[in-house]
């Protein structure tokens, strides 16, 4: 079993770091420069939120850009001011293309502090650390999806990490060690 501590994962999101294309390093800080300069209630432009979502997952760009901007940023606005997570998660799949992997990277994005992106290479890495237990790899609905919230938040307490920082680590972990 993989054993997790704070200086390997804090070695391993170093490595995520400088391995990543400065493309995307850049477009992460872009929309999250943009996001910080809104009030408390995020929401996305269609622009941003096209970006943000091939980021995540390219294939979909058609889909993506098949949502008008109203419903953009309606949807984005609404599942920031929503309470209930699983909530902000279904109002964001009112959206063409979006599952939850992209619904949960765009929460990810507007709330930092709050959710990690939603990743099968970082599923794969807890599943080794035993922090996975009782799910299979491929489960991506809205339960894994709140079980995998819980655990990256349990974890990114225990090791002292921000989630976007143990989440760089454990992805860094399986593509590269």
């Amino acid at each position: 079993m993989l054993k997790l501590s704070r200086r390997r994962l804090l070695e391993w999101a170093r490595e995520y770091d400088q391995r990543q294309p400065p493309r995307d390093r850049a477009l992460e800080r872009r929309i999250k420069a943009w996001l910080r300069g809104q009030p408390s209630v995020k929401h996305l432009d269609k622009g941003h939120f096209v970006d943000l979502a091939c980021w995540t997952a390219p294939r979909g760009r058609a889909a993506y850009e098949a949502n008008s901007s109203s419903l953009i940023r309606d949807a984005t606005r609404l599942a920031s001011l929503a309470l209930n997570d699983r909530l902000k998660l279904h109002v964001l799949s009112a959206l063409e293309g979006v599952n939850v992997t992209v619904a949960a990277t765009v929460l990810h994005f507007m709330h930092p502090r709050s959710y990690p992106i939603f990743d099968f290479r970082v599923r794969r890495t807890l599943k080794k650390a035993g922090e996975w237990a009782g799910w299979r790899l491929t489960d991506a609905g809205p339960d894994a999806w709140e079980a995998y919230v819980r655990a990256m938040r349990r974890l990114a307490r225990r090791y002292r990490l921000s989630l976007r920082d143990l989440d760089k680590a454990l992805y860094a972990y399986d593509r590269w060690f």
